[in-house]
Order: C-alpha cells, then structure tokens, then sequence
C-alpha cells in the first residue's frame, strides 16, 4: 500500500472522530485521535526519507490495521444495544493495550 492510500483509508476515521458528539465515547474517539495523529506523523516523516519508508513498511501496516480495528469497533459500540456494549468495550480494551501502544513505539523509533 502507498502512503496515499494508508492517508485516503485514514480520513473516515479522522472524520469520525470530528463528527463525535461527547458523551460515553469520548475515551474511544480520544484514543482514535491521538493514534491518526500519531499515524500520519509518521506518514509525513517516512514520505520525507523513502529508505526509512522500506524498512518500516510491515509496522506501518501493523499500525493501519490497529487503527482500523478500534475504529470499527468503536463504531460497533456506538450503535450496539445495552447488553453488547460490555462486550465491545472489553474488546476495544484489548486492542487499546496491545495494538494501539505499537503506534507510539514506531514514532519514537522514527524520531530516534
């Protein structure tokens, strides 16, 4: 995948977390904002060197799919009824502590 893509893929989830109305998902949307910002920062950086870029690609896709999946399930949490919603937190509470942090992982390998 090119960066265009990964940043075209992004936009729904930045679009998303603009059109987020606060109330009881306000740590999911922050979580998937914080993670954008994170990934397109290392998006531009990677743009800037492309030998980087090459070494780096199976994390950024690791990074994009991490994204993707807090946000599609953010998204089933929002329009699930009462009784699944324990579920989907718990889920998106797995993938917040086990995929998400990789993202602040690359950026401060990038950064050094």
């Amino acid at each position: 995948m090119d960066f265009k893509d990964y940043v075209k893929h992004n936009q729904e989830v930045i679009q998303f977390v603009k059109d987020a109305m606060p109330g009881s998902i306000d740590k999911y949307v922050g979580t998937l904002d914080y993670a954008s910002a994170r990934f397109n920062t290392i998006l531009l950086k990677l743009s800037q060197e492309p030998l980087m870029a090459d070494q780096y690609k199976d994390e950024i896709k690791v990074c994009f799919d991490a994204i993707h999946s807090f946000y599609n399930y953010t998204k089933k949490y929002v329009h699930a009824p009462y009784i699944m919603k324990p579920l989907f937190s718990l889920v998106l509470y797995v993938i917040g502590k086990t995929s998400i942090p990789k993202i602040k992982l690359l950026l401060e390998k990038i950064n050094n």
